[in-house]
């Protein structure tokens, strides 16, 4: 479907999840640059070309496209890189499908996303002020940060004053915002645009696991599609649409988690405008026949997002299930994975991402982030039997040991099937 020959991309940012860019753009014959701070980054190892420039460095990467005679820019997967990948496209005149700043902080800053749910009648989390009678729990995060860094869960007052200084330590702006904490159940939201039109593509359920104690849940898996996707799609995707057509977002990908209420109703209280790293693309290419990552390259190279009929391919309400489940760890250095090679090889068993290396480190600090999802691994099962099957052979097969013999795999299996 896509000829990239003679095209030449750079991506900004060189992590596992880059590297998942590179290898897609290389698929279809493009020549990939990448850049970032880093020597030996894993992007930078399977890239056509690597430079030392750091990734927000906007005038050397400028001097690097004109050099090379680059076609195109993309990130991916990190909010941080999004304003440096914005003003880069501007100044080298290249295809960016963030094309204002509101764009930005609608999917960057929590405040400015609420007013905007707020404006198009769709429910949100309501903020709560120090000053209020507090009914514990309640959650804290900065206003300004993803990745679930900064977010605490307080059930007392000294929680919540330790819960503070930390969103503060994590927010750019030194802000943070008070939530009543909601345990509900949880989904996510996908969007396509092109050509000015939002398509909605899929809504998975969340399925999530505590940790520990203190910190938001983590996600174990995905199961799409929700059984709530009509029900979004009915009632609060036309608000969307409308709050899209406002923010004149004309091309790129989307994602809005949302809790789910007692009643069905979808309760959004995040998004991000660009690559995610539940990688649903994955899915989407084995069971509906598009890739949303293939089209942000394509965009990137020629300025659309089709090269051909992606668009009637989309079915958000698709029969045949599939799955993304999540293996999290416990800190630690890495001294052996295994069992991937051999669970590759189960039918059904479509793709595998692994966050890691051995040898690679997860410090303490990143107890209660998504950094603690180390592997991933993609399923589109021929039943339910199938699957259940599947889940088994996760259990048996994979295994996480530290550098000091110990089991680094946090034994969840998913908590909840949601509907």
């Amino acid at each position: 479907m896509y000829n990239w020959q003679g095209k030449k991309l750079l991506v900004l940012g060189a992590t596992k999840f880059q590297s998942e860019i590179v290898k897609q753009a290389q698929k279809y014959g493009a020549y990939v640059y990448v850049i970032d701070y880093y020597e030996n980054s894993p992007a930078k190892k399977i890239a056509d070309e690597s430079f030392l420039i750091n990734a927000v460095d906007v005038d050397s990467a400028v001097k690097l496209i004109k050099e090379k005679n680059i076609n195109g820019v993309l990130t991916g997967f990190a909010d941080s890189l999004l304003p440096a990948y914005k003003e880069i496209c501007e100044k080298a005149k290249l295809p960016c499908y963030i094309t204002n700043n509101e764009q930005l902080k609608f999917s960057t800053e929590k405040q400015v996303f609420k007013n905007y749910l707020n404006e198009f009648g769709i429910p949100y989390v309501a903020d709560l002020k120090e000053t209020d009678k507090k009914e514990f729990p309640l959650i804290v995060k900065p206003v300004d940060n993803s990745g679930a860094r900064g977010i605490c869960i307080c059930n007392n007052e000294e929680e919540l004053q330790q819960g503070i200084l930390t969103a503060l330590k994590f927010s750019k702006s030194k802000k943070y915002l008070l939530e009543k904490y909601l345990n509900y159940k949880e989904a996510t939201v996908f969007y396509l645009f092109a050509d000015g039109k939002p398509y909605f593509t899929l809504m998975g359920d969340r399925h999530i696991a505590n940790v520990k104690d203190g910190f938001i849940k983590l996600p174990t898996g995905y199961t799409f599609p929700s059984p709530y996707s009509k029900k979004f799609y009915e009632e609060t995707h036309p608000k969307f649409v409308k709050l899209f057509e406002k923010l004149q977002i004309k091309n790129g990908m989307m994602f809005i988690q949302c809790f789910i209420d007692e009643n069905g109703n979808c309760i959004p209280y995040e998004s991000g405008f660009r690559l995610t790293g539940s990688l649903e693309y994955i899915l989407l290419e084995n069971v509906s026949g598009y890739n949303p990552l293939a089209m942000m390259i394509n965009y990137a190279l020629t300025g659309k997002m089709c090269a051909g009929n992606e668009i009637s391919k989309i079915n958000p309400f698709i029969e045949q299930k599939s799955y993304n489940i999540s293996c999290l760890i416990k800190p630690g250095t890495i001294e052996k994975i295994s069992g991937i090679d051999e669970l590759k090889k189960q039918e059904g068993i479509v793709d595998i991402f692994s966050s890691y290396d051995e040898n690679d480190t997860i410090s303490d600090d990143m107890w209660g982030k998504l950094a603690q999802i180390a592997i991933r691994i993609f399923i589109v099962p021929n039943s339910e039997n199938h699957y259940i099957l599947l889940q088994k052979k996760i259990e048996k097969l994979i295994n996480i040991t530290s550098t000091q013999n110990h089991n680094m795999l946090i034994n969840k299996k998913i908590e909840e099937k949601n509907g």
